[in-house]
């Protein structure tokens, strides 16, 4: 028996569990390879989220551990062209894949889990439950190039590479 819960969320229910959410960013993304600053995670909290909490088809999954306090999350909504990552992705690809990706695609944003609940499939869980969640044909996200545990999650998955500048690989995936 899992030792996590998985809840699917829309934006008037994940609203109610900003503070929650905050706190498992801060955790995840506070210590390497991050090391986002305070300054970091209060756009998160103050710019960020609430912002994207307001982006069509907006969803968000929580996990909760047994005594239900908000151990991860992960959300996404639909990308178009306008808005900040899809812009900032398409410059910096060949236009072919430009088009083959980017616009009505479901944008991945974040995937966090505090770290003493890591290691225990509450991240694949939490993206499982999101994806299967959609309908939209393509899904998108960024993360760090670097060998690590979320780009292995990722392509165990079937994500697989379709731009990478800087530190970071964009990662897409299709319906079957």
């Amino acid at each position: 028996m899992a030792d996590f819960t998985i809840e699917l969320l829309d934006a008037a229910a994940a609203e109610k569990l900003t503070d929650s959410i905050v706190s498992v960013y801060r955790d995840a993304f506070s210590s390497p390879p991050w090391e986002k600053p305070a300054s970091g995670v209060d756009r998160f909290a103050n710019v960020v989220f609430p912002k994207h909490l307001g982006r069509e088809g907006f969803a968000l999954t929580v996990a909760h551990n047994l005594d239900g306090k908000v151990v991860g999350f992960c959300y996404g909504f639909i990308g178009h062209h306008g808005q900040y990552w899809t812009d900032y992705v398409a410059e910096r690809i060949h236009p072919s894949l430009e088009k083959a990706w980017l616009g009505g695609h479901f944008e991945i944003a974040e995937l966090a889990v505090d770290h003493a609940d890591r290691s225990h499939g509450i991240g694949r869980s939490l993206l499982t439950v999101l994806l299967d969640s959609r309908g939209e044909d393509r899904m998108a996200l960024q993360t760090l190039a670097q060998p690590s545990p979320a780009l292995s999650l990722y392509e165990s998955l079937g994500f697989s590479p379709f731009g990478e500048f800087d530190d970071f690989v964009i990662l897409g995936k299709r319906r079957s």
